[in-house]
């Protein structure tokens, strides 16, 4: 029942009567799982989903929650939108995780400000801090408003706040405006007060970030339950023309660079991804229909004309060298006239290329293209056996059709794996410990009145490009309300939902998880597709000795007797993909370290490599052991050993088969994607999707998309098709290995297009096909 000790079948062709092999890898594969469950209910336990659906806002609040603080519930099940404070925080890279947001109904649309036209006096123009947050300690001294309320702005003339140096600088820096002069005289508002009321904070308010209330300057629309600026033209101009007043003017390019932050890439992207709705019919017929369609079409294609596409692709690659050969030394002026080089440096300007370097060229062309040669010559005689497996394989796809629908059970199967992980994924990455994260003000160059001040060139694509940050935690001794209540107010603070070294050993334990089960249904697939396609192999190519339902004897068998050696071979690959994940996270940690030492550089390089090399090596090895045990049922260690022996002494055998094969698989997948792209690209051009005064509703901004995803769409079809195309030459062509190498080179089971490529049709002797399996 193990994996050591096991002796492979004395019977030759597809073995009937089997056993259970590797059963302690599949018991432990399911006490794994036992532990995936686990993980799942803690991670369903400490996170929330919503933190990530709706996001959070500076006090640690899910939008679209109730939640508790200081005893008393705030109910936010009607606020699923964070809405920024000030939207000039988000331009800043730095800024955006320390950008002041609330909870509300709604994106703010009508009425904004308009900066036109200071001061704005409608209170439906502002948004506040929760006023149970409130700056200025507003709280308590302003009637009849809710702690959630976040448009108190026309009741801040009811409070009363003491004078400091802080009011008396900022009442001296925009006294100048004349509509400031108008409101301070209106108001009784002066900076030699002892105390000022509530309609100072009305004036501060109509700076960004300077009052306990922050202007809607721009309309904002709804991008995944967050609420982005829709910038006017000119705003920007407006904007800091205002600042200007108390801070020094902005470069000359800046407001361009910051309005096309915003509508060049914002909204065009926005516009993108609301054609995929539009276009779905277009990804629906372009991508899937057409994708099925032309897999079909290249699969018939291939079953009739493999041979001529063989020969022909062999010829073209020879071409090609030689071509590529004559070209290099052309251009390094050794075939005698230059007038071929004259033209070609007329169309393409490649004199930066000395001669002495196309010389060069030349000569590695030459070798590779005496190296294709003499490989081409050593492959003629093994051509025409690739091609019958190619077409062997047709023959067998083609006599039991219900092998090309059966990739959609292990599609089925991967995508529920996916939505699986990722839903205790996005559980998990939303649990941790609430935790607070500061800056000093002197990190912070944002887009604000009192960070403009004397702003230079250099500071400006700081902002844009995000500086330099030391940000560290904070507010250590607080906990609970009293820390969400601290980094709430402090401007250069925010809070979030931080791992600890649980969650960490949990999220690892996870995702190895998700590597070993995909490798174990990519392993389920090659089983149950090799033991269908080999039992046609060892019945000669008689589908009436086949069995009845040959995909549902090969999938009983393997789910009953073999699931032990697939989970064996995935956990071998799953721990390589593990590792070279921790090779690119230690290397992505480590990018500085390995600037200043180029020998760690250069060996992290190499250890990367040799991890890539041997998990390519162990897949290889691994499908052709599956291949094996769906034949011969043996376990996963006898069934590689097998595998790799004859692979070892069938080599050229096989690289001819693999290197014919891959390539016309590889161009039916380009075809068939291709093929996609023109439809999908096509049904965009008509009117109903084109014309925006007949049909605004399916209007496209850019085809660009649709036209992606179909594309896209059309080559994972395509995969699924041709993946059961090539388990199924491999199988047939390490099937024939495994019958020459039984019978002393002379196979006995081959079916008769594969005999008469042998050229042993008439002469060999057949022996009688097993009998079918019940």
């Amino acid at each position: 029942m193990a994996c050591c000790g096991d002796e492979p079948e004395p019977q030759e062709g597809v073995v009937i009567k089997r056993k259970c092999r590797d059963v302690i890898c599949l018991v432990f594969f399911i006490a794994f799982w036992a532990g995936m469950f686990i993980i799942c209910g803690l991670a369903f336990a400490q996170g929330d989903y919503d933190r990530l659906v709706y996001g959070t806002d500076s006090y640690g609040f899910t939008c679209g929650k109730k939640t508790t603080f200081r005893n008393a519930t705030l109910d936010l099940s009607n606020r699923k939108e964070l809405y920024f404070l000030n939207p000039l925080a988000l331009l800043n890279v730095l800024d955006i995780e320390f950008a002041k947001a609330v909870c509300v109904e709604s994106c703010p649309k009508t009425p904004v400000c308009d900066y036109k036209s200071l001061p704005c006096t409608n209170g439906d123009m502002y948004r506040c801090p929760y006023y149970r947050f409130a700056e200025d300690n507003l709280y308590g001294k302003l009637p009849n408003v809710s702690d959630l309320s976040v448009s108190y702005y026309r009741m801040l003339p009811s409070a009363t706040i003491p004078a400091s140096n802080v009011t008396t600088k900022f009442l001296q820096g925009v006294g100048s405006l004349p509509w400031v002069s108008n409101w301070m005289n209106t108001y009784n508002i002066s900076s030699t007060s002892a105390t000022l009321n509530g309609y100072y904070l009305q004036l501060q308010s109509q700076f960004p970030g300077l009052g306990p209330c922050y202007p809607v300057f721009a309309s904002t629309e709804s991008y995944f339950h967050r609420c982005f600026p829709q910038f006017p033209p000119g705003i920007t101009d407006g904007l800091i023309e205002i600042k200007d007043k108390v801070a020094n003017a902005l470069p000359a390019n800046a407001t361009k660079t910051f309005t096309d932050v915003w509508n060049d890439v914002e909204h065009r992207w926005a516009r993108y991804v609301g054609d995929i709705s539009k276009g779905f019919a277009i990804i629906l017929v372009g991508g899937l229909a057409g994708g099925v369609v032309f897999s079909l079409v290249w699969m018939i294609i291939l079953r009739y004309l493999a041979g001529f596409m063989a020969w022909i692709t062999i010829l073209l690659v020879n071409v090609a060298c030689l071509g590529i050969t004559l070209f290099s030394f052309s251009m390094a002026g050794m075939l005698g006239s230059n007038e071929f080089t004259n033209k070609i440096n007329t169309v393409v300007e490649i004199e930066s290329i000395e001669e002495e370097q196309w010389k060069w060229i030349g000569v590695g062309a030459a070798i590779v293209t005496g190296i294709v040669f003499l490989v081409t010559l050593l492959m003629l005689s093994r051509v025409k056996v690739a091609v019958a497996c190619i077409k062997v394989a047709s023959q067998a796809v083609g006599a039991m059709p219900s092998i090309l629908l059966f990739p959609l059970l292990p599609f089925i199967f991967e995508a529920g794996l996916v939505v699986y992980w990722i839903f205790v994924t996005a559980e998990l990455y939303s649990a941790g410990d609430l935790t607070a994260t500061c800056r000093t003000s002197s990190n912070s160059v944002g887009l604000t009145l009192s960070s403009l001040k004397n702003i230079s060139s250099d500071t400006w694509m700081n902002v844009l490009q995000g500086g330099s940050s030391t940000n560290s935690s904070c507010y250590s001794n607080l906990s609970g309300d009293e820390l969400q209540a601290a980094c709430g107010a402090d401007p250069n603070c925010f809070v979030s939902y931080k791992w600890n070294s649980k969650l960490r050993w949990a999220f690892l334990y996870h995702f190895f998880g998700l590597l070993w089960t995909n490798q174990v249904i990519v392993g389920f697939s090659c089983v149950t597709i090799a033991g269908a396609v080999g039992s046609y192999y060892w019945h000669r190519g008689d589908s009436s000795r086949m069995p009845t339902f040959p995909v549902l004897v090969a999938m009983k068998n393997t789910l009953i007797y073999h699931m032990g050696s697939i989970c064996f071979g995935a956990f071998l690959v799953a721990v390589i993909q593990f590792i070279r994940f921790l090779l690119d996270y230690l290397d992505r940690k480590t990018r500085e370290l390995q600037a200043q030492n180029k020998f760690a550089e250069w060996a992290m390089c190499c250890v990367k490599c040799c991890m890539w090399c041997l998990e390519k090596i162990v897949m290889f090895i691994n499908k052709n052991a599956y291949i094996m045990v769906g034949v011969k049922g043996t376990s996963y260690c006898v069934s590689a050993g097998r595998a790799v022996a004859l692979i070892v002494q069938n080599a050229l055998r096989l690289i001819t088969v693999n290197f014919v094969g891959d390539i016309l698989i590889f161009l039916g997948k380009v075809g068939v994607a291709a093929g996609c792209g023109l439809i999908a690209f096509g049904m965009s051009e008509i009117s109903y999707y084109n014309d925006p005064t007949k049909y605004p509703d399916t209007y496209l901004a850019s085809p660009v998309l649709c036209v992606a995803i179909s594309v896209i769409t059309g080559f994972v079809v395509a995969q699924i098709f041709f993946s059961v195309y090539d388990m199924a030459i491999d199988t047939i062509i390490l099937a024939f290995c495994e019958d020459c190498e039984s019978n002393g080179g002379n196979p006995r089971y081959a079916p008769p297009l594969l005999m008469e490529a042998m050229g042993m049709a008439a002469t060999s002797k057949v022996a009688p096909a097993p009998a079918p399996a019940k």
